[in-house]
C-alpha cells in the first residue's frame, strides 16, 4: 500500500512550530540555569555526614550533570533550527518534507518517518 506524500509546511504551520520552539528554548534555558545551580561540586564535612549521605549527594550531583548535558544538547538543536529556518521541515537524509503532524509532536525531528525508521533498523 502506497502512503500519500507528505506536504511541505505552510508558512502558518512553520511559524507556529518556530514559536513553540522559541518558547521551549526559553523554558529549557531556565531549567538549565536551575540545574546548573544544583550541580555545584559536593563538599561535605567528612566528620558530620555519613558515608551513605555522601554517596547519595554525589549520585544526585551526577544525575544533575547528566540532565544538564541533555538540556544543553536540546538547546543546541533548537538554536540551530532557529538560526537557519529556511530548511526547517525537511529531512536531513532525503530532503523530503517531514510533515506538520510529526513536527508538532517532535519539533526538532531531523528526519522524516521513513528515514528515521531506516536509521533505527540500522
Amino acid at each position: 500500500m502506497q502512503s500519500k506524500p507528505v506536504e511541505e509546511l505552510t508558512e502558518e504551520q512553520k511559524q507556529q512550530l518556530l514559536e513553540a520552539l522559541t518558547l521551549s528554548y526559553h523554558e529549557l534555558k531556565q531549567q538549565l540555569d536551575s540545574i546548573h545551580e544544583r550541580g555545584a561540586p559536593v563538599t561535605l564535612d567528612q566528620q558530620a555526614v555519613g558515608r551513605v549521605s555522601r554517596i547519595d549527594a554525589i549520585q544526585q550531583q551526577q544525575m544533575a550533570q547528566a540532565n544538564e548535558l541533555q538540556l544543553k544538547r536540546q538547546l543546541l538543536r533548537i538554536e540551530k533550527i532557529l538560526q537557519s529556518t529556511d530548511d526547517y521541515g525537511f529531512c536531513l537524509e532525503c530532503d523530503e518534507p517531514i510533515g506538520f503532524a510529526r513536527l508538532k509532536i517532535h519539533p526538532t525531528a531531523p528526519y522524516c518517518i521513513k528515514c528515521q525508521s531506516n536509521k533505527e533498523r540500522g
